[in-house]
């Protein structure tokens, strides 16, 4: 399993009149990566993933 992975973030929830947006949120999530190969903020990464997740992408054959 990859370097930070099996870690879990520790957020509070939203309070009134609170509104997170989502790459704010992911921009807070440690990047586990070396540096050498980085291309991409972590954080763009994730919120690609959430928007195929959303729009229901799955590996068909």
């Amino acid at each position: 399993m990859p370097a930070g992975l099996g870690q879990r973030a520790v957020v509070r929830p939203a309070g009134t009149g609170e509104h997170p947006v989502l790459l704010d949120c992911l921009a807070r999530v440690a990047d586990p990566r070396r540096a050498k190969g980085r291309r991409h903020p972590l954080a763009f990464v994730l919120a690609l993933a959430a928007c195929a997740v959303l729009a229901d992408s799955r590996d068909r054959p």
